[in-house]
């Protein structure tokens, strides 16, 4: 496991990939390339439902990505900020704990 997770980290940064301006098609054509900046960036092709999202913002001049980035930030802010008792810390982020 540990030298797993280690190659992982040596895979992290690849100095074949840049962020230029920021993200934006050129970041996303580099990850259907192979290139991500950062290994879990490379990971967003490893699942249908992002890869597609990729697929969309590498297509355009990047607008499709800052409309549907700026319209998550505004959900996000949107959201109470749970302290102590009232949250959960999750195992798995995807499933809510259920507690008996």
């Amino acid at each position: 496991m540990r030298s797993r997770r280690a190659d992982a980290f040596s895979q992290g940064l690849s100095s074949s990939m840049s962020l230029g301006a920021g993200l934006d098609s050129h970041y996303f054509q580099g990850l259907l390339k192979g290139r991500g900046l950062l290994f879990s960036d490379q990971q967003l092709m490893a699942d249908d439902r992002t890869a597609s999202l990729v697929r969309a913002y590498a297509s355009d001049d990047g607008s499709t990505f800052r409309f549907d980035f700026s319209r998550a930030m505004v959900k996000m802010s949107n959201l109470g900020v749970l302290t102590d008792s009232q949250g959960e810390v999750r195992t798995f982020c995807s499933l809510p704990v259920h507690n008996s």
